[in-house]
């Protein structure tokens, strides 16, 4: 009987233990920025390597207003096009390295802000083959 008790008890402490640190570590949600519950990223230049087959590495890119991209073309001729909308100030909708000299970065302007996340979808062509890679998130931080 006095075993029983002792692993009613321990069975009751794991179990408060357990609860406890669900809610100190807010049950694995992250926070965006803009409240509580959403989850989060940290506004800044970003860099992305070209990759033939797979793109780009990595594939999820946040940009927040003012924020560049540099894309690093390791050693690869690439060109981008953004059929649709574009994320950056100005115009051009597509960009490209030199392939004369084919590793040094392109930078982009500064992303747009974009009044909340929205995902621009783009397309890649590396050493001359098409390459599917789909998006550049935009519009994190918390100001227009």
């Amino acid at each position: 009987m006095h075993i029983s008790r002792i692993r009613y008890g321990l069975t009751i402490l794991y179990i408060l233990t357990f609860t406890l640190c669900l809610v100190a570590c807010g049950g694995g949600q992250k926070d965006f920025g803009h409240g509580k519950g959403k989850d989060s990223f940290v506004c800044g230049d970003q860099t992305v390597t070209v990759v033939p087959v797979d793109g780009t590495r990595p594939k999820d890119v946040y940009l927040c207003k003012g924020d560049t991209l540099t894309w690093e073309p390791n050693g690869h001729t690439f060109v981008v096009t953004f059929p649709k909308k574009y994320p950056f100030e100005g115009n051009p909708m597509t960009f490209q390295n030199d392939p004369q000299h084919p590793n040094n970065p392109v930078v982009s302007p500064p992303a747009i802000y974009a009044g909340s996340l929205v995902v621009y979808h783009y397309d890649i062509i590396i050493d001359g083959k098409p390459v599917t890679d789909p998006q550049l998130v935009g519009g994190g931080g918390h100001s227009p």
